[in-house]
């Protein structure tokens, strides 16, 4: 039950965790985070994209969530 019209969205760089099952860890760790709306693994370009609160600790948690399983990601864009 978030408020859509506060949501910002983010794109992330991602380094490994291409596979399905990296991506499907990403996303489901991801969607615990407080703050975060909807996430989602593009395999095919490499990316996160990311529906979160605006709070850019909301980005450092993912940042931080993705390095702890093993992978590495970097903020490329926000809206």
């Amino acid at each position: 039950m978030s408020d859509t019209a506060t949501n910002k969205k983010a794109i992330l760089d991602l380094e490994g965790g291409t596979c399905t099952s990296c991506s499907i860890a990403i996303e489901h760790f991801g969607k615990k985070l407080k703050g975060v709306s909807d996430i989602y693994v593009d395999r095919g370009t490499s990316t996160i994209q990311l529906s979160y609160n605006g709070d850019p600790e909301t980005i450092d948690k993912i940042v931080g969530m993705v390095d702890r399983i093993g992978y590495s990601a970097a903020l490329r864009t926000t809206e």
